[in-house]
């Protein structure tokens, strides 16, 4: 079995590196990364979400072709996880034993996260996302240049992610579900994660947990231990 883990907007597939460690051996993890970002910085920065999910399955089309595959995603990550399902079933790669969705509502909801995205200057989505604990937990960075590298990842993840809509009649996971959150998520006030039973026939299970929007930082290896109960 295949886990592929999927990044959140500004994330890299280094975001999932940890996971490893609470999850078992036979389990083959696979964090992808996205054309243009981190260690994939020298190719094009795709800025469509059905392009990166085109080019992922391109580039790990074989692992996916091989056998039984499963898909985490968070944020972002559940949109691009949505997108490469949609695509692998459509070029005959079968369905994923599980989906695991995480910190985002399905993606037929019409929610903005940040208005006029596609107008904004990158330092107010920065300043948003900054200021509202969306955009991870990590250290202060003084390399000026990596920080414009870092902002300019983060302004064109959100971009393509606000840009992206897919109706239920276009995908159907066709396996069960399991869609985690952060019960003090400020992206998820108001909005009922159970939406994305509309696309799959299989079951949809919601696993609140306690935090915020990067609740699963202090919750790895609870999150880990219930992705084990369902492929392993």
């Amino acid at each position: 079995m295949v886990l592929f883990f999927l990044p959140h907007a500004g994330g890299s597939a280094k975001s999932y590196s940890s996971f490893k460690r609470f999850l078992p051996k036979e389990l083959r993890v696979v964090p992808m990364e996205l054309s243009g970002r981190f260690t994939r910085s020298s190719e094009p920065m795709l800025t469509d979400i059905r392009e990166c999910a085109a080019d992922l399955l391109k580039v790990h089309g074989d692992l996916i072709r091989e056998g039984e595959y499963a898909v985490f995603g968070h944020s972002m990550g559940t949109l691009l996880t949505s997108e490469l399902v949609r695509q692998a079933q459509a070029a005959g790669l079968g369905s994923p034993a599980h989906v695991f969705l995480s910190g985002r509502c399905a993606p037929d909801v019409e929610i903005t996260c940040f208005p006029d995205s596609d107008k904004a200057p990158d330092d107010k989505i920065v300043e948003f996302f900054s200021s509202n604990g969306l955009s991870g937990a990590a250290p202060p960075i003084a390399d000026e240049e990596l920080v414009r590298t870092l902002n300019r990842v983060l302004c064109t993840d959100v971009r393509m992610a606000e840009s992206y809509r897919l109706s239920p009649d276009k995908l159907d996971f066709g396996c069960d579900i399991t869609v985690f959150c952060g019960t003090e998520d400020v992206m998820l006030k108001g909005l009922d994660l159970n939406s994305w039973s509309r696309f799959t026939s299989g079951s949809c299970q919601v696993v609140p947990m306690s935090g915020g929007h990067f609740y699963y930082q202090q919750h790895k290896e609870e999150l880990c231990r219930i992705i084990k109960e369902k492929i392993c």
